[in-house]
């Protein structure tokens, strides 16, 4: 079986779980080039196309994007009253929770920035 993902080729014999995708998924990809060939090591679904494309949907996403900017927004202004303030071990658990939000943040936007430019944008 061969399949053209982009502009890439990849070839081989494949698990019957790569027939649940169809055209128009978002998937991510991990292969290795053995000589001209790629070889698939794993396949992972972000989304699929059938789900999440109504204007309801495009809606909900477009306030959960909203929201976690919002959350973003005061958790930047806990860390900057955090370092500015005088020391305390609360406001430090409290600054460290916050960083770590923002990184978690980070991370996933990461990967569902593609998500939400499909889903809300078409």
């Amino acid at each position: 079986m061969s399949l053209l993902i982009g502009k890439e080729r990849f070839s081989g014999v494949f698990s019957p779980e790569i027939e649940k995708y169809e055209v128009g998924d978002l998937v991510k990809i991990k292969y290795k080039r053995v000589g001209f060939l790629n070889k698939m090591e794993t396949i992972w679904l972000i989304a699929k196309n059938s789900e999440e494309s109504g204007l309801l949907a495009r809606i909900e996403n477009l306030f959960f994007l909203l929201v976690a900017l919002y959350l973003c927004f005061i958790s930047l202004w806990v860390i900057y009253y955090g370092i500015t303030l005088e020391f305390s071990i609360y406001r430090l658990f409290v600054t460290l929770a916050a960083a770590c939000f923002l990184f978690w943040m980070g991370k996933s936007a990461y990967y569902r920035f593609l998500i939400f430019r499909y889903f809300i944008f078409g």
